[in-house]
């Protein structure tokens, strides 16, 4: 971090996060909040404290001639002492409590935990965390040879030993900063819509644990042993798209607030359904029947989804089944020219529906096993040349999977493992080509082709690209373009001609910044980006800064 972020977190960190110390004895788990075996244990060194003056008794007058002597007032006895649960000292309440000279606390004469990091510091917080909850029941201050030090270190150990240090948050990542005298870690506990809410020790209180949900740029990220992938999706497009054959193209999205917008082309944007239901970090989906209407298909913030289309010039919405909150829904028209519906359950269970005669959702259709499916990254589903449906998931494990809805079996595709939380993209070019482009765990690029019903291989395209956003595909004159954040956070425009040249359209530093294309009329292809809603034409690779000036996307 740096610049005024930096100075604000610096001047808030109250205490330091060092890590010599020597090994002590564990506590087992407990299951409350601070669940810290060595919680207000042991003693700091203290800045001296100015003595406790006894007050003086009062002088005893000499008794008067013939009277018997005074009785002698003894002065009321000290107060028993108090221990000061921060300092751990005993201390006389009439005076001021104890003040940590140094935030380094002792045990019997050792100041360090189990794993050689300093008691009720970050650093020893963190690696109980690692313990309990990642399952890293080696983790020490020595860990695979390598010194951590203070937490100032951390990122670049992290780093040397081969772990991912990021900008993407993820339950049970280890949340790093070198701001302050030494820097600071803390645990991931929960991630919010562009925040992150951690856990941590000797910050806001001296040597003493504390939570806090803050910017996710905060931080960045040591992903040792996540206890879960990030629910930043690749899902969460700033806008998608369908053309309508004329050169422009249909474009919906939920915006920050939670509102679903669509925009007919060429008119401006409009709401649908209630406003502010919408989970505001999943995307919607979007298809044209075969007469040219629009099918919408969301996620509410419960996790209902809801898909309506017009009707008498409404767009009206109806439940029509459950999705996990990271995962968009899929839709696609049918060559029954009926839309089937496809999503991911919070468990991880894929099923389909499809709309009758009656207009009635069919009851789901399991495809695969149960529980099985990555509930970080999309199903797909679009059409071939010959009008044959597809269906492509990503496994929990990253296996790929396709499947002909018409009549077909769930197919696994051959090729490296998917990254969990980007979405694949399918698309039938105007010469029938389906491709399938698809980012791998590992950041590669690679395009598969369907020929019949087979799937190749992928074929990497060039470049290193961020496994937490999602590409987006699109076609103008002939030419395909794929759209796709890389590993910096740019967003990087690619034509799939010979020898045009990838088009860097600005840097950025957010990972998870998945970028969408809208065809206008006048064969153009805009890419659009979240947050910025940055806009660019990549024919001419001008920038453009079309943002409304009120709320809504006007393509």
């Amino acid at each position: 971090m740096g610049g005024r972020g930096s100075r604000r977190f610096a001047r808030a960190v109250v205490a330091t996060c060092l890590a010599s110390g020597v090994l002590g004895v564990g506590a087992a788990a407990a299951h409350a909040a601070d669940d810290y075996p060595w919680a207000w244990q042991g003693q700091c060194p203290i800045v001296p404290q100015a003595p406790i003056e006894e007050p003086e008794p009062a002088p005893v007058p000499a008794p008067e001639p013939g009277q018997p002597p005074a009785p002698v007032v003894e002065p009321p006895p000290p107060p028993p002492p108090v221990l000061d649960p921060v300092s751990g000292h005993l201390y006389d309440p009439r005076g001021p409590r104890p003040t940590c000279a140094r935030n380094v606390w002792s045990i019997d004469g050792s100041i360090g935990d189990s794993w050689g990091f300093v008691l009720r510091n970050c650093t020893s917080f963190v690696s109980w965390r690692l313990h309990e909850r990642n399952g890293m029941a080696g983790f020490d201050n020595h860990f695979r040879g390598e010194h951590w030090g203070n937490a100032a270190n951390w990122d670049d150990v992290a780093r040397r030993l081969g772990y991912r240090v990021d900008s993407v948050p993820a339950i049970g990542a280890v949340a790093q900063t070198d701001a302050g005298r030494v820097g600071h870690v803390a645990w991931v506990s929960d991630i919010g819509p562009g925040t992150v809410t951690i856990e941590e020790y000797n910050y806001g209180s001296a040597g003493g644990y504390g939570t806090r949900t803050v910017p996710v740029g905060d931080f960045r990220y040591l992903h040792l042993a996540d206890v879960a992938p990030s629910p930043l999706v690749g899902s969460d497009r700033p806008v998608v798209s369908v053309p309508d054959g004329l050169g422009g193209s249909w474009t919906a999205r939920v915006d920050d607030g939670g509102t679903l917008l669509l925009a007919a082309p060429g008119r401006p944007t409009r709401e649908v359904g209630r406003s502010g239901a919408f989970s505001p970090v999943v995307a919607p989906a979007l298809s044209l029947d075969h007469r040219g209407r629009p099918w919408v298909a969301a996620t509410s913030r419960d996790g209902r989804v809801v898909v309506g289309t017009t009707h008498r010039g409404r767009l009206v919405l109806r439940a029509a089944g459950t999705s996990a909150l990271t995962a968009s829904p899929a839709l696609a028209q049918s060559r029954t020219r009926r839309p089937v519906l496809a999503t991911v359950t919070a468990e991880g269970t894929l099923v389909i529906r499809r709309l009758t005669r009656e207009g009635r959702w069919t009851h789901p259709d399991r495809v695969g096993r149960p529980a099985s499916w990555s509930t970080h990254s999309a199903p797909v589903l679009g059409n071939d040349a010959t009008g044959r449906t597809w269906l492509v998931g990503v496994g929990s494990r990253g296996a790929t999977y396709a499947q002909s809805l018409e009549r077909g079996r769930l197919l696994r595709l051959r090729g490296p493992a998917a990254s969990l939380t980007s979405t694949p993209a399918l698309t039938t070019a105007d010469d029938g080509t389906t491709r399938l482009h698809q980012v791998s765990a590992a950041g590669r690029l690679g395009v598969r082709t369907l020929d019949g019903r087979r799937w190749s291989r992928p074929t990497a395209l060039a470049g290193e690209w961020s496994p937490y956003a999602s590409p987006a595909v699109g076609e103008v004159s002939g030419g395909l373009h794929v759209a796709a954040t890389d590993r910096t956070g740019a967003v990087v425009v690619t034509s799939t001609v010979p020898g045009r040249p990838s088009r860097r359209i600005r840097a950025g530093r957010d990972l998870t910044r998945a970028p969408g294309l809208v065809t206008r009329r006048g064969a153009e292809l805009v890419v659009a980006r979240a947050g910025s809603r940055l806009l660019a034409r990549p024919a001419a690779a001008r920038v453009e800064d079309l943002r409304p000036a009120r709320p809504g996307f006007r393509p």
